[in-house]
C-alpha cells in the first residue's frame, strides 16, 4: 500500500497514524466530507476512519467510499465499549476494527494485515483478468505525431527554461510549459529527489489536486523510482497492466495512479535519478507517440544535468554563506590570500582589529596589509612555513596580535593559497597587567607584614633592655645579660637583612682561590660550633648552640684527604653555607639537632660536591618542592628564605644547589667547579 487516507478531528491520533505510516503518501481530512471530496479525486488503497458513537452514520461514509475507491482496505478505529447492539452489524461494512486504547505494535499489526488483504486483493483482480499481453511497445500508437512549428515551440520553451540561470522552480515551471504546448497533457507533474536521496515529491506541476502535491511522495526504494532508476526508460501504463501478477508492475500502477498519470519519463545524469516526469491522459484522448517521447526523453536528460548543477551550485551558495556568516561572527580575525598573493577574505573581526575596510583591500595584493602580517602570509604560501599561535606586533600602532597561519593545500603539489588567524591581545594583555599588579602589590602586603612580624621580638627585647639601661647601668650581671640578649637580636636583625638584600641583589663578589675544606670549617666555627670527640667512622664531630633557638647542635664532618680548591669569594660563599646549616637546624623539632656535612671531589670530575643533610630536620615535600621559590617562601617566613638566598650565591659562583630528601634525610648537595692544581 502507497496512499493512505486518515479521517479524524483528533490532532493526537493524527500524529500516532502518520508515524506508524511514514513510508506512504498520506492525505487528511476532518470531516466524512473532506474525506469524500478527497476520494473523488485520489485513488487510495488504505482509509482509516476514527469512528465515534453511536455508529449510525458510518455505513453511509463507508458505502460511498467504496464506491469511489473499490479496492481501499477500511479500517475502523472505535471506543472502548460501542454500547449499543445494532452498532456490531454496522462494523461488518469495515475490513478491520481497531479498539482503544490501543498500543504501537497493535497499530503496525492491523497495518500489517490490511496490507496482506490488498495484495491477495491485486492477485485475484489479476488471475480474473483477460487483458492481452501486447502493450504500448507492440506497435506504434496511432497519435499524431509532433508537428515541426510544435517541435520549434518546444525547443524555444526549453531554450528559456535552461536560460532561467539557477532559479530552479522558474526552470521547472519552463519546462512544463513547453512539455504541455508539446504534447498537451490534461495533467503533468516533475517529482524531485530530496537532498537525502531518498523521498520524491512534487515540486511543479499542471492540473493536479492541491491536496496531492502536498501530500504525494514515492519511496527511492521502491515502486516507480527503483524502476526507472534500474532499467533508465520511461514506462507507459499499459506497459504496467500488461503484466498484472507482477508485484513489482501493481506498485508502479498504484503510483501512477495516485499521480494519475500513463506515462513516467526518468531525469537521469551521471547514473542517478534526480526526477521524474509524469503526464496524465492527453486532452483529446488520444496515446502519447513514440516520437513524442522519445523527443521528451531526450529534453529530459538534458534538463536532469541542469537540475543536478542547479542543486550543486545553491549547496555550494549555501555552504559560502554558511561559512561566511560563521567567519562573521568569529572573535577572531581572519584573512587569506590566494596562490597570485592577493587577498581573497577578510572578515568583519579583522577589519574593527586593524582598522580596515574589506572592499579597499580584497582582490589587492598582501603588500596592502599591515606589517608583520603579510610578510607571515607570504613565507606561508612560498615556503609553506606555518606559525602557530605566536606574539607579534604591528609596525604600526604597536597592537600586540597572537597570529597562527597555514597553508591551504590540495591534491596539488603547491598551496592554493594562505591564511591567517589573529586575535586582539590589547584587553588581554592589560588585564594581564592589572593582575600582576594586584599580585605584586598584595605580595608586597605581605612581604611588608612579615619583615615587621619578623623584626618586632627583637626590636621589643632592645628596647625594652635600652630604657632598663640607665636604671641598671651599674648591676654587672644585668650588663652581662644585656650584651648577650641585644647583641643576638641584633645579629638576627642583620641576618634577615642581609638575606633581603642577597634576595634583590647580587652583590659585589672578590673570587679568590679557597680551600672548601678550611672554609667549612671557618663557617661552622663562626656560628659557634666547637671541637668534640671524634667519631666512630673517622668523622670530627663538633658541638654548637643556637642561641636564636636554644636547640644544641652536634655536626659530623666528614671530608677526604688533601686540599679542595675551589674559586669563590670566601665571605659570601661561607654565608650560604650557613644559611643551609642554620634551616635545617631550625626545621628540627626539639632541643637537639643533628647534622652532617661532607666534602667530595672523585678523581676526573671537574667538580667539588658539599653535602650538607640532616636525619632530625621536618621538611614537608611540598615546602621541598617549593624551597628555591622566593617569592612563596617570603610570604610564609622570612627565616625559611635562605636556601634561596644561598642559591643565588652558589649559581652567582658558578655551582649548583640542590635539596634532595629520601631514607629519612633531607640534604642539601652543593657542586662547586675545582680549580685545577
Amino acid at each position: 500500500m502507497r496512499t493512505a487516507l486518515i479521517v479524524t478531528g483528533d490532532e493526537g491520533l493524527r500524529s500516532r497514524l502518520l508515524r506508524a505510516l511514514a513510508d506512504r503518501s498520506v492525505f487528511s481530512a476532518v470531516s466524512n466530507e473532506d474525506a469524500l471530496k478527497t476520494l473523488r479525486l485520489t485513488d487510495v488503497d488504505l482509509i482509516i476512519k476514527d469512528a465515534g458513537a453511536p455508529l449510525r452514520d458510518l455505513p453511509v461514509f463507508l458505502g460511498r467510499a467504496r464506491q469511489l475507491s473499490p479496492s481501499a482496505v477500511v479500517i475502523c478505529l472505535l471506543p472502548a465499549e460501542n454500547g449499543l447492539p445494532e452498532d456490531e452489524d454496522t462494523l461488518e461494512t469495515a475490513d478491520f476494527v481497531l479498539r482503544r486504547p490501543f498500543s504501537s505494535r497493535e497499530i503496525a499489526t492491523v497495518l500489517r494485515q490490511a496490507e496482506d488483504k490488498q495484495g491477495l486483493m491485486a492477485e485475484v483482480s489479476a488471475l480474473r483478468s483477460n487483458r492481452p499481453t501486447d502493450g504500448a511497445h507492440g506497435e506504434d500508437a496511432a497519435g499524431p505525431e509532433v508537428s515541426p512549428q510544435a517541435l520549434a515551440q518546444v525547443v524555444k520553451e526549453f531554450a528559456k527554461a535552461l536560460a532561467a540561470g539557477f532559479d530552479l522552480p522558474r526552470v521547472l515551471d519552463l519546462f512544463l510549459d513547453a512539455v504541455s504546448e508539446m504534447v498537451r497533457p490534461s495533467r503533468c507533474a516533475l517529482l524531485l529527489v530530496d537532498p537525502e536521496g531518498s523521498i520524491y515529491s512534487i515540486r511543479a506541476h499542471r492540473g493536479l489536486a492541491p491536496h496531492l502535491v502536498e501530500a504525494a511522495t514515492l519511496s527511492a526504494d521502491s515502486g516507480l523510482p527503483l524502476w526507472l532508476a534500474t532499467q533508465g526508460r520511461l514506462i507507459q501504463i499499459d506497459e504496467v497492466q500488461a503484466r498484472p501478477q507482477d508485484p513489482a508492475a501493481r506498485e508502479i500502477g498504484r503510483e501512477l495512479a495516485l499521480l494519475q498519470a500513463t506515462v513516467a519519463i526518468p531525469f537521469t545524469a551521471h547514473g542517478e535519478l534526480v526526477a521524474i516526469l509524469t503526464l496524465g491522459q492527453r486532452i483529446t484522448g488520444l496515446p502519447y507517440s513514440h516520437r513524442e517521447t522519445e523527443i521528451l526523453f531526450n529534453l529530459a536528460t538534458h534538463l536532469a544535468t541542469a537540475i543536478r548543477d542547479i542543486r550543486l551550485h545553491h549547496q555550494l551558495e549555501y555552504q559560502k554563506e554558511y561559512t561566511e556568516r560563521i567567519l562573521a561572527h568569529m572573535s577572531n580575525g581572519v584573512i587569506t590570500i590566494d596562490r597570485s598573493e592577493r587577498v581573497t577574505l577578510l572578515n568583519r573581526r579583522a577589519e574593527e582589529i586593524l582598522g580596515l575596510r574589506a572592499h579597499d583591500i580584497l582582490g589587492k595584493d598582501l603588500r596592502a596589509l599591515p606589517s608583520p602580517l603579510g610578510d607571515l602570509l607570504y613565507e606561508t604560501l612560498v615556503r609553506g612555513k606555518s606559525v602557530h599561535r605566536a606574539d607579534v606586533q604591528l609596525a604600526l600602532g604597536k597592537l600586540p596580535l597572537e597570529v597562527s597561519t597555514y597553508p591551504v593545500t590540495a591534491d596539488e603539489p603547491t598551496p592554493l593559497g594562505a591564511v591567517i588567524v589573529f586575535e586582539d591581545l590589547s584587553a588581554v594583555k592589560e588585564l594581564a597587567a592589572e593582575k600582576r599588579q594586584a599580585e605584586q602589590f598584595q605580595l608586597l602586603t605581605r612581604v611588608v607584614a612579615r619583615i615587621a612580624d619578623e623584626i618586632n621580638n627583637p626590636l621589643v627585647s632592645i628596647n625594652t633592655f635600652m630604657e632598663l639601661l640607665e636604671e641598671r647601668y651599674e648591676d654587672a650581671d644585668f650588663r652581662h645579660h644585656f650584651s648577650a640578649v641585644v647583641g643576638r637580636d641584633v645579629r638576627r636583625l642583620v641576618q634577615i637583612f642581609e638575606k633581603l638584600a642577597a634576595l634583590v641583589s647580587e652583590g659585589q663578589f672578590n673570587f679568590e682561590i679557597v680551600d672548601l675544606r678550611g672554609l667549612v670549617d671557618d663557617c661552622l666555627v663562626g656560628i659557634g660550633a666547637r671541637s668534640g670527640a671524634e667519631g666512630g667512622d673517622g668523622a670530627r664531630l663538633l658541638h654548637a648552640h643556637d642561641e636564636a633557638s636554644g636547640k644544641r647542635v652536634s655536626v659530623s664532618v666528614y671530608h677526604e684527604v688533601g686540599p679542595f680548591p675551589v674559586k669563590a669569594d670566601p665571605v659570601q660563599l661561607k654565608k650560604a653555607i650557613a644559611y643551609l646549616v642554620w634551616y635545617l637546624m631550625r626545621k628540627t623539632p626539639g632541643d637537639e639537632a643533628r647534622l652532617s656535612v661532607s666534602i667530595d671531589h672523585k678523581a676526573g670530575e671537574e667538580t667539588i660536591r658539599l653535602i650538607i643533610a640532616s636525619r632530625t630536620a621536618e621538611v614537608g615535600v611540598d615546602e621541598l618542592q617549593r624551597i628555591f621559590d622566593p617569592m612563596k617562601v617570603v610570604q610564609e617566613s622570612l627565616i625559611d628564605v635562605g636556601p634561596c638566598v644561598s642559591q643565588r650565591i652558589i649559581e652567582a659562583l658558578g655551582g649548583k644547589l640542590e635539596a634532595r630528601q629520601g631514607r629519612g634525610e633531607t640534604s642539601f648537595v652543593t657542586t662547586l667547579p675545582v680549580v685545577p692544581a
